[in-house]
């Protein structure tokens, strides 16, 4: 039995199911008016921690307190190129400030906010910036300001601050890249262009012993629409994407030694989808479609990981069959 309970301001969701009953709860708050972009991450606790870019480029940090916003403006202007949460719940961003082409790092110790510059150069977005234990945090990014574009590790350290970078040997940005952490393990995703469509490449990454795994499952035919998703139980990691709005995935059951040829799905077409973002960072476990079969529903429908490897794996082209959509 489901039941759904809506007033213009809240919602419920009550579902019984085998003599228990579940429920979810939405809450609509106040619309903020007056800005240009906004950023936002969850904590253990379930408070939100928000930070918003006004108009003139000023930024605001405003957090959750369960029933009422606390906010302060931060002591600095420009871009934002990365926001996380170290592991005590503090706040980190990356910044493009606005009155000089500098990169800076702002994090709140205590009440005030600490600024140091970067000691590296930044010529693209991150590729990945996620806390570890004891404050820490890991940075994968890329610089070309020397005339080639090459791709590099560093981690910040509370107590010491940011280690020298390292290079990533071994991994060609290509056209798109894109990085995922699960246990330990750096995932990188590139698309590198041929004449006529693109090839998959995967580099494993282990980030303690500099070392790496490279793979070419396969080629697309388009780029990306928007960041994949990864999704993951144990040794099985899924990755999915779209590609002019058609799902398309890969997937590996040895833990990112050998992937299937990647593909695009008959299934759910059109879709467009969106990572699960959680305290510890995007979740492995669900996926959100925010369209599916031409519908682009106010709430996005979330799906688990068990269903979705479970259509892939059973939809899965062999690449002997003529009727292949991918090439080998």
């Amino acid at each position: 039995m489901v039941n759904y309970l809506a007033t213009p301001g809240d919602s419920w969701q009550l579902v019984l199911r085998q003599g228990i009953l579940h429920y979810s709860y939405t809450a609509t708050g106040e619309p903020m008016a007056g800005l240009s972009a906004s950023t936002a991450v969850i904590d253990p606790d379930g408070r939100l921690h928000i930070l918003a870019t006004l108009l003139n480029k000023r930024l605001i940090y405003a957090r959750w307190e369960g029933h009422r916003w606390e906010s302060r403006e931060l002591p600095a202007n420009g871009s934002v190129l990365a926001f996380v949460l170290d592991s005590r719940r503090q706040p980190h961003l990356l910044l493009e400030e606005s009155c000089r082409p500098e990169n800076v790092h702002l994090y709140l110790a205590g009440n005030r906010w600490q600024r140091q510059f970067l000691p590296f150069n930044l010529t693209a977005p991150p590729l990945l910036f996620k806390p570890l234990l004891r404050g820490r945090l890991f940075f994968a990014g890329q610089d070309a300001s020397r005339g080639r574009q090459h791709l590099f590790l560093t981690i910040f350290d509370p107590a010491t601050g940011w280690q020298v970078p390292r290079p990533l040997t071994g991994v060609e940005p290509g056209n798109k890249i894109y990085a995922y952490w699960f246990q330990g393990y750096l995932y990188l995703l590139s698309w590198h262009r041929q004449e006529k469509d693109y090839l998959l490449y995967f580099h494993v990454v282990d980030p303690e012993k500099n070392t790496s795994l490279r793979l070419c499952p396969g080629t697309m035919v388009d780029l990306p629409d928007d960041r994949p998703v990864l999704l993951a139980k144990e040794k099985t990691l899924l990755f999915l994407w779209t590609s002019s709005n058609r799902l398309a995935f890969c997937f590996s059951q040895d833990g990112g030694s050998t992937w299937s040829p990647p593909q695009s799905a008959y299934f759910f077409f059109p879709a467009r989808i969106k990572a699960v973002e959680g305290p510890d960072g995007p979740s492995t476990r669900q996926v959100v479609f925010t369209k599916i079969s031409g519908l682009e529903p106010d709430w996005p429908l979330v799906i688990n990981f068990e269903p979705l490897f479970s259509l892939c794996r059973a939809v899965l082209v062999n690449p002997g069959s003529r009727n292949t959509p991918f090439k080998q």
